[in-house]
């Protein structure tokens, strides 16, 4: 992947955002998206979502250990109880 790389994926929330602005996502592709960091333009967005909430978000691998993501932009927010679009 190239540095400007990303994955647009429509996900929801699977557990509030910790303290330090980790979050699981579910993608409507049905991966698990371990997201352990956001660059600084998302973090208050970041912080903002609730379990169940849906977002459309562009998501960058991050090089550790496992699976993880970085969040490079948060496009849209639907709160819970909304269906994928």
């Amino acid at each position: 992947m190239g540095a400007t790389d990303g994955v647009r994926q429509r996900c929801r929330v699977a557990a509030e955002p910790n303290r330090n602005g980790a979050v699981t996502l579910y993608g409507s592709d049905g991966r698990t998206y371990q997201v352990i960091d956001a660059d600084e333009g998302a973090r208050e967005r970041v912080g903002d979502l609730s379990y169940g909430d849906t977002v459309r978000v562009v998501l960058k691998p991050v090089r550790c250990r496992g699976d993880g993501w970085r969040i490079a932009r948060v496009e849209e927010v639907t709160p819970r109880g909304h269906p994928f679009r």
